[in-house]
């Protein structure tokens, strides 16, 4: 069966809910699913309209579907190493791909490579990579690369082209900061956390990364962790020993590391694990006190906005909140808490614009966003934000209608992107810098300027595999399989066809297993793919 295809465009609408003047953390559902077990590092994923948690385990990777956040299932569970400590483990995401590490030292260990794909029915370990370390600490993706740390052998920072998902390639590793616990990418910079003190690195050649400059040590604190706020001057670092908790340092000048707040902590006895930034707020998982956000409108002077403790006891140091993840299509935020499993929670910030739509279009090869407001106060505008792994970045700005209780309607166009999956979100800006996000919109956009026929999918197969292809002008197509000796086994195609983006559907059931070849052409252009037929 041959279907023509242009877009796929998942649409989510923001809810109308901004008349609440108090900013507020609301439980939306909870799951456990392992009692017995132990909790760690959390992560977001989402496709096809629908969200996943995806949480460490004791020995393994839980994937969770939430979206319905009152009733989350686990949908699939990828075993990891099982000898301690085994509950350690961190999780990324890149395309339709998990990447885990883990510190654990069983069977199973190195980077494991999970297929999300086929979620919501399942989900597939596709490869695990022991080539570089054998077990690691933390991972971290930014724009088509992996940069994973507190590896055995030194612990430094491996970087990994993702170029093809499913086996990466180191391009260097990185020893000058020593052991590295973690760490925040952003283009060609970053943030690496040194135990002693937090280092800027030069990650400009992939092949070469350089060290730029390092904080000054602080006597007591163990450089843990941190986010850089959106504008990326100012890094928020986290310390785990409990002294300090938040240092905020101004890293306009590269060279320098200004402290501009030395301290901040909760009023309770508990240290931070793990922050992330999203606009003027914090999101951090802080062991005992649970879920916190914080306000850091003024990164010098952060205020308490919501709080969710997720731990019931009080005995311990480490333990309750483990990981965080505020990054959802939805805007839901996701815990999870070492004892109690996953939480899924609302926070409203209260912003006052009245966001009523945000869709997507396609005209020609662009791709059209519109979006609506019932009501705005003192809005200056909409930053247009297109996301690369985890990362967004601006591509436009429209201006806003300051205050108004007309309804107002907005468009902005991406120009000819490259074919590809992307998610877009606006930026609501207010005339005194109050910033507020949308939800996301999820596009997948084929622009057939070029010739090109694509690796088939499952690949290997068995017993039939989708092949898709891109004619940039119309005319004769034929399509056909033939064996390794060259002996043809199927014509799929052979007939006129118009400029678009294409997809068929192969069946192998009489084949044998072996190595098959797609030979696509038109005109003078003449493309082939191998693929494997495993029964």
């Amino acid at each position: 069966m041959i279907k023509l295809i242009y877009i796929f465009i998942t649409i989510c609408l923001v809810p109308v809910n901004y008349l609440s003047a108090q900013n507020d953390v609301e439980l939306l559902g909870q799951l456990n699913p392992y009692p017995n077990l132990d909790y760690a590092d959390i992560w977001g994923y989402a496709a096809n309209g629908r969200e996943y948690a995806l949480m460490g385990v004791t020995g393994g990777t839980s994937i969770i579907d939430v979206t319905d956040p009152a009733n989350p299932v686990e949908v699939d569970f990828i075993a990891g190493p099982t000898a301690p400590p085994y509950e350690w483990r961190d999780i990324k995401t890149h395309l339709n791909y998990a990447y885990v590490v883990t510190e654990g030292t069983g069977s199973g260990q190195g980077l494991q490579i999970i297929d999300l794909a086929n979620l919501p029915t399942s989900a597939s370990l596709v490869n695990t990579i022991d080539t570089w370390f054998s077990h690691a600490h933390d991972i971290f993706i930014d724009n088509g690369y992996a940069y994973v740390v507190g590896t055995n052998g030194g612990g430094g920072m491996h970087i990994l082209d993702l170029s093809d998902p499913v086996n990466p390639t180191e391009t260097a590793y990185y020893t000058t900061s020593g052991y590295i616990h973690d760490l925040y990418v952003w283009n060609d910079t970053a943030v690496v956390c040194a135990g002693n003190t937090y280092d800027l690195v030069d990650v400009s050649n992939k092949n070469n990364p350089q060290f730029i400059s390092a904080s000054t040590p602080i006597s007591g604190i163990y450089a843990h962790s941190g986010w850089m706020t959106e504008d990326k001057r100012y890094f928020i670092a986290a310390e785990e020993f409990n002294v300090r908790d938040l240092i905020v340092y101004d890293l306009l000048d590269r060279s320098t590391w200004d402290v501009v707040l030395p301290s901040w902590q909760m009023s309770g006895n508990s240290p931070i694990h793990n922050i992330f930034v999203l606009g003027n707020y914090a999101h951090i998982s802080y062991y005992k006190d649970g879920y916190v956000v914080l306000d850091i409108s003024d990164p010098t002077a952060p205020t308490i906005a919501g709080q969710y403790d997720t731990f019931p006891g009080s005995g311990g140091t480490y333990d309750g909140a483990w990981g965080c993840y505020p990054y959802l299509p939805s805007g839901h935020i996701i815990i999870s808490d070492m004892s109690t499993g996953l939480y899924i929670l609302s926070f409203d910030s209260g912003v006052p614009v009245e966001l009523t739509s945000f869709t997507a279009s396609i005209d020609g090869r662009n791709i059209i966003l519109n979006w609506t407001t019932a009501t705005e106060i003192n809005n200056l505008g909409f930053e247009i934000q297109r996301r690369s792994d985890d990362d967004y970045r601006t591509i436009g700005f429209v201006d806003g209608h300051g205050t108004t209780t007309e309804i107002q309607n907005y468009s902005f166009a991406d120009i000819n992107p490259e074919t590809g999956l992307y998610n877009y979100r606006l930026k609501q800006i207010d005339f005194d810098g109050t910033i507020e996000f949308s939800q996301e919109i999820e596009v997948e956009f084929f622009n057939p300027s070029k010739f090109e026929l694509k690796q088939n999918y499952p690949n290997p197969f068995n017993p039939s595999t989708n092949i898709s292809f891109l004619i940039p002008e119309p005319g004769l197509v034929t399509l056909k399989v033939y064996s390794i000796l060259g002996e043809e086994v199927a014509e799929l195609i052979n007939e006129f066809k118009k400029a678009g983006i294409y997809e068929i559907n192969f069946s192998a059931d009489n084949l044998t297993t072996g190595i098959y070849i797609a030979k696509l052409s038109t005109g003078n252009n003449i493309q082939t793919i191998k693929m494997s037929l495993l029964k």
